[in-house]
């Protein structure tokens, strides 16, 4: 027995609150070890704060930035939707490497990529028996099989991504152009590629039956070796081209997503887990809310809404940003990447403003990332480290707070928020709503960016902060936020000169919690 526990069980026989049963025992010793934690530590742990994440989603959080690949039909079509409703046949990528896909994201800081198993053109990348649209009724399949060789692209892309190291992802589009009547198919007439036309709440059959299964045999995928594929992240688009009105019904994809990918996170316009940031751009607005009102069964808010949110919402539902590293979502050889500088101003506003970014970098028609890309890529993560990599602050910096919850400098203290720990954070009394922190850099500094962290996984509470720069002995306000969230990463316009910085909580719908605080910057030779 440990010997924590054996103290408690000491206390609780001696207070007389020993118990027959079992369980009545467990609850009277959970309650003595609660009023014991009060009597050491002068209060207990903060309640959580109305709407929490789940596990799942606090490690969906911390991946951060990762890869979109929109490889399929498309790529070689030149379309982005795909309504031209070609044959397998034009799948045929001369040499496709998906070993490179994953390489190239690792190494340049990526956490993961979500693949389009199947985009709106309706064509599977993986070996369906739900549909005979799909790349293994292709010639470029048939002659790598004929050679002993895997034709199945969502396998090969699962089992380049564990080698690697980096989350795998699926996107599954719902709207499906090869099954929706209302989109003409003239190359496809008397071929075996002529299947119902399901797709629509008036056409005969069900569509959700067809998704359904395609949704479950992409979450029970496994590895050549036999081996299960642990998804991330499946993507379901809430994108349509049609007129054609189809109900989806959530409720059973959901269900087929935890039964068999429990640890995977859901996206959608609004959900469940995670939802559109409302553009396209990689972008959001200064204030966003990690919660929403509104499931993806009900009301789509409009773009502007889910980029701020709502606050005290009713689901935590955080945002996701996708955004193009070309112009397209597929492959197009007349296109050119954005600039490394480009991503930075991206990755300021989506990381820095507490929301993941889900960045588009295509396959061309070799089935390979093209080196431009790749060195954009790694160009951006250069910048990135090298801005981010000037941290002031270590754990035994000098920071004092204005209050320490229960005077417990251990559990609540402000040391807590340079310790690297995702599980510890500064705390206040219940009482309060506001608070600071003073950091002493150790002499003169020219600062340029503040990372900031709320302890988001008790709630998201904090609604304004501020940080101030000691300037001619005179606190000077360099930064005036909003909502804070999982991180923020302001950075200055015009670096100050300083030795000394002040993060002070302004308002908060309940006692504030700072996990993580970081100033970047550099030494001033000129002192």
């Amino acid at each position: 027995m440990h010997i924590s526990t054996y103290f408690l069980i000491l206390i609780a026989m001696q207070t007389g609150v020993w118990c027959s049963s079992i369980r009545q025992w467990t609850v009277s010793l959970v309650g003595t070890a609660f009023w014991l934690a009060i009597a050491v530590y002068g209060q207990p742990p903060p309640a959580a704060y109305l709407r929490t994440p789940t596990t799942q989603q606090l490690e969906w959080h911390r991946l951060e930035y990762y890869a979109f690949v929109h490889f399929g039909p498309n790529t070689f079509t030149g379309e982005e939707w795909g309504r031209s409703q070609s044959t397998p046949d034009v799948f045929a990528p001369t040499a496709l490497d998906t070993d490179q896909w994953a390489k190239s994201f690792a190494d340049a800081g990526m956490a993961g990529m979500i693949l389009t198993a199947k985009h709106h053109d309706g064509m599977a990348l993986w070996d369906t028996n739900t549909t005979t649209y799909k790349i293994g009724n292709g010639k470029w399949a048939k002659n790598r099989v004929a050679k002993g060789l895997n034709a199945d692209v969502v396998q090969l892309a699962a089992a380049s991504a564990k080698k690697y190291g980096i989350k795998f992802g699926i996107y599954l589009s719902p709207w499906d152009i090869h099954r929706d009547p209302a989109i003409p198919k003239p190359r496809l007439a008397g071929t075996m590629y002529n299947e119902p036309q399901i797709f629509g709440d008036s056409t005969p059959g069900d569509y959700n039956e067809l998704y359904a299964q395609q949704l479950t045999e992409l979450v029970t995928l496994r590895l050549s070796d036999g081996s299960p594929v642990q998804l991330s992240e499946l993507w379901l688009d809430g994108n349509s081209g049609s007129n054609t009105v189809q109900t989806f019904n959530w409720t059973v994809f959901r269900n087929i997503i935890r039964r068999y990918q429990p640890d995977a996170i859901m996206w959608g316009h609004q959900g469940v887990d995670a939802r559109w940031v409302g553009n396209e751009d990689g972008v959001t607005v200064v204030t966003n809310w990690h919660t929403i009102s509104r499931t993806q069964d009900q009301t789509h808010y409009s773009g502007d809404e889910l980029q701020t949110g709502v606050r005290d919402g009713t689901y935590w539902t955080p945002a996701e940003a996708d955004a193009r590293l070309r112009d397209g979502w597929f492959y197009h050889p007349n296109e050119k990447p954005k600039t490394a500088n480009d991503l930075m101003s991206m990755y300021l506003q989506s990381v820095g403003r507490s929301v993941n970014l889900l960045l588009d970098v295509p396959p061309d028609t070799t089935g390979q990332v093209v080196k431009g890309d790749v060195d954009i890529l790694l160009q951006f993560r250069s910048q990135r480290d090298a801005f981010l990599n000037r941290a002031l602050l270590k754990p035994g910096s000098s920071v004092s707070a204005s209050s320490v919850r229960g005077g417990n400098d251990t559990l609540y203290g402000p040391g807590n928020v340079l310790d690297g720990n995702p599980d510890t954070y500064w705390a206040v009394h219940d009482d309060e709503k506001t608070g600071s922190l003073e950091i002493d850099l150790g002499g003169n500094y020219t600062v340029d960016a503040f990372i900031t962290q709320e302890h988001i996984a008790l709630g998201q509470r904090i609604g304004g902060y501020v940080v101030d720069a000691l300037v001619n002995d005179t606190y000077k306000t360099v930064v005036r936020g909003t909502s804070l969230g999982y991180k923020r990463i302001d950075r200055l316009s015009t670096p100050v000169e300083t030795s000394q910085i002040r993060l002070r909580v302004t308002q908060a719908n309940a006692t504030p919690l700072i996990n993580s605080f970081q100033v970047l910057g550099v030494q001033d030779s000129s002192f």
